[in-house]
C-alpha cells in the first residue's frame, strides 16, 4: 500500500485545531492536547506516521480501530470524536483522559475488596457489550484501561479487535474486508487442528500480551469471547496480588503454565473471588460462562449473579461513586532498583532453551547493560517507561534481560535466539522482532549506551544461529 493513498474519510482537518502542548510520544506516534478553534473543545489528538504503519504492516490495525471506535458507544470505552489524514499522517481526536492507566493506579495503591469488586463489575459490563456486538478485544489488561477524573474505567487499544460473529455488528463485513485487504497472511484454519469445544470460535492471528493469553490461543491458535473472560480472571487475580497468575521469568515456562492451567491460589484472595477466578481460568473455554448456555447467547446474567458481585448494582454502576483505596503502597527509590538489578538476576535460576538449568553458581558474563525506555500500547495512548536492561551470557546462552521498576521489580528474560531481527528506528529508538512476529520497541535512555550499541550487540548474537 502507498502511504499517500487515503485511508479515512475526511471529517476534520488539522487547521481546525490549536495545538496546546504535547502529552506523550511513541515510536511511530505522538499525542498532543488540541483545542478546537470552532467550539473550544479540548481533546487528545493522536498523530500516527503512515509510512511506519505500512512498513510494519500495521495499517489494518489503524483502520479497524478507527471503524470500531467510531461505531461503539459505551461509558466504559474511550470516545473517538473525529479522524482525518494528510499525505504522511493519520489523526485521531480522542476523549481526553489525564488520570493515567489502571496499572499505574494498581502499583500506587493497595485496592480494598470493594474497589476490586467494583472494577471487576465495570470491566465485565464492557466485555459483555463488546461480545454482544460480535467483537473480542484480545488484549484486555490494566495497561489498556484508562481512568476518568472520577476513577471509572475506560477500555482503549482496539487495533487488535477480532470479529467472531459478523451477524452481531453492522460493520462486521467491513472490518473483515479491512483485515483481508491489509493482512495478507492469515492464521491456519481450525480444520488444521483438533477442534476444542469453543462456541463461536474463529481462527486468529497470535496477538495479545503473553501473561494474559488463553490456553486455546496458545494450543490451537483460535479465539472467541472466552479469551476476554480468561483475561478478566487474570485481571481479578492481579488486583489482589499485584502479579498475574501464570507469571514466569521465562516465556516458555509462562506458556507452559497457561497451557496446563497451573497457577497458585494466593491466600490473599477471598473465597468468593477465588471461586470466580477458577471459573474464568477454566482450561475448557465453554466453562468460563457461569451457569448454563443456550444456543444463541452466553450467560452473562449468571456471571453477574455470582456471590463475588453481591451488593453490586450493575444497572447504575456508571453513575455511582468509585470506592477509594485506603492504604498507600510504599515504594522504594529507583536508584535502589538500579543498583540491585544484577544481584537479583544472579539469584534467579534460568532454564535455557535446551531444558538445562542455569543456576546462580554459574558465572554471568555481562556483555552490555544500561537503561532503556520500553514502549507499551499498540496504537492509541502509546508511551515509554523505564527498564533496567542488559545482555548477558549464562551457560553459553545469550539472554536479553530487563527489569520493570513500576511492576514490583518484575524481571523479563528472553533468550536472544527467540529474536529474528533488531534494527534502528531513528531518534534513539530501536525495534526487536521475535519468532511469534511480536515487536518490542525501545528507546535509549542513557547516552552512555546508544540505540546503535544495543542493535549491534543483539544482531551479533541473533546472527550467530548456533546457540
Amino acid at each position: 500500500m502507498n502511504p499517500k493513498q487515503p485511508v479515512f474519510v475526511q471529517e476534520a482537518k488539522l487547521d481546525n485545531y490549536e495545538i496546546v502542548k504535547p502529552l506523550g510520544q511513541g515510536a511511530y506516534s505522538e499525542v498532543v492536547l488540541a483545542k478546537s478553534k470552532v467550539t473550544g473543545h479540548e481533546s487528545a489528538l493522536k498523530i500516527v506516521d503512515k509510512a511506519f504503519l505500512v512498513k510494519e504492516k500495521k495499517m489494518h490495525h489503524a483502520c479497524i480501530e478507527r471503524e470500531v471506535l467510531a461505531y461503539l458507544r459505551h461509558k466504559g470505552i474511550i470516545k473517538l470524536f473525529h479522524s482525518f489524514e494528510d499525505q504522511s499522517k493519520l489523526y485521531y481526536s480522542l476523549e481526553l483522559l489525564n488520570d493515567g492507566n489502571l496499572l499505574e493506579y494498581i502499583n500506587k495503591y493497595n485496592f480494598n475488596e470493594k474497589m476490586i469488586q467494583f472494577y471487576t463489575a465495570e470491566l465485565l459490563l464492557i466485555l459483555e457489550y463488546l461480545h454482544q456486538n460480535g467483537l473480542v478485544h484480545r488484549d484486555v489488561k490494566p495497561e489498556n484501561i484508562l481512568l476518568t477524573k472520577d476513577k471509572h474505567l475506560k477500555l482503549i487499544d482496539f487495533g487488535t479487535v477480532f470479529v467472531y460473529d459478523e451477524s452481531k455488528i453492522s460493520i462486521g463485513t467491513k472490518l473483515e474486508e479491512i483485515r483481508i485487504q491489509y493482512q495478507k497472511q492469515r492464521s491456519p484454519s481450525l480444520n488444521d487442528f483438533e477442534k476444542p469445544p469453543i462456541k463461536y470460535c474463529r481462527d486468529s492471528s497470535f496477538v495479545g500480551t503473553s501473561e494474559y493469553l488463553c490456553p486455546e490461543l496458545i494450543d490451537y491458535n483460535v479465539v472467541g469471547p472466552q479469551a476476554d473472560l480468561w483475561a478478566l480472571g487474570c485481571f481479578i487475580y492481579q488486583l489482589y496480588t499485584h502479579r498475574t497468575p501464570f507469571y514466569s521469568d521465562n516465556e516458555f515456562q509462562l506458556f507452559h503454565n497457561i497451557s496446563q492451567c497451573e497457577w497458585e491460589q494466593d491466600q490473599r484472595i477471598p473465597n468468593d473471588a477465588l471461586e470466580l477466578i477458577k471459573i474464568l481460568l477454566d482450561r475448557n473455554p465453554q466453562n468460563r460462562f457461569y451457569g448454563d448456555l443456550n444456543d444463541s447467547d452466553y450467560n452473562y446474567d449468571s456471571l453477574k449473579k455470582h456471590p463475588f458481585f453481591t451488593g453490586i448494582d450493575f444497572t447504575h454502576i456508571w453513575l455511582q461513586d468509585v470506592p477509594q483505596p485506603s492504604i498507600h503502597t510504599q515504594k522504594r527509590k529507583l536508584s535502589r532498583f538500579q543498583t540491585t538489578m544484577l544481584d537479583k538476576q544472579k539469584e534467579r535460576e534460568k532454564p535455557d532453551i535446551r531444558g538445562n538449568s542455569v543456576t546462580k553458581h554459574q558465572t554471568d558474563q555481562i556483555v552490555l547493560k544500561g537503561n532503556v525506555d520500553k514502549e507499551h500500547g499498540v496504537l492509541f495512548m502509546t508511551s515509554f517507561s523505564i527498564r533496567y536492561a542488559d545482555i548477558s551470557i549464562q551457560g553459553g546462552i545469550p539472554y536479553f534481560n530487563y527489569i520493570n521498576p513500576q511492576l514490583n521489580n518484575k524481571l523479563t528474560i528472553i533468550p536472544l535466539n527467540q529474536f529474528t531481527s533488531c534494527r534502528l528506528l531513528g531518534k534513539g529508538k530501536f525495534i526487536v522482532g521475535d519468532k511469534n512476529k511480536k515487536k518490542y520497541i525501545f528507546k535509549e535512555r542513557d547516552h552512555d549506551v546508544t540505540a546503535q550499541q544495543w542493535v549491534n550487540t543483539m544482531n551479533k548474537y541473533i546472527n550467530l544461529n548456533h546457540f
